[in-house]
């Protein structure tokens, strides 16, 4: 079930929007993970960080906020995590702001 109060508040904030963004458009990460054709669309800490100028933290603080709003899911990569969008979540999303908006 989502939250949807929960996902507006996280993509209300313009970094966030603009990272759901570049997940979104990802092709191939930096980071390869075994087995999967040694790339998985997604993006690693250390990609976000370069594109938005901003330190691990501040990254790391953004992407929490992704992930507990369940629009962003998580792996660990050494001291680096990747981020995959979830796009069921983000399909939920909009269908129930449809539902919740949509003139009758």
């Amino acid at each position: 079930m989502i939250n949807t109060v929960k996902i507006s508040k996280a993509l209300s904030d313009p970094i966030r929007y603009k990272i759901m963004l570049m997940l979104a458009q990802s092709k191939e990460g930096c980071c390869p993970l075994p087995g999967e054709g040694d790339r998985r669309p997604g993006l690693c800490n250390c990609e976000i960080m370069a594109e938005l100028g901003m330190i691990q933290s501040r990254v790391s603080y953004h992407m929490k906020e992704l992930v507990e709003a369940g629009l962003v899911t998580e792996e660990p990569r050494g001291k680096w995590k990747m981020y995959f969008i979830n796009t069921k979540a983000l399909r939920q999303y909009i269908k129930q702001l449809n539902y919740d908006f949509a003139l009758k």
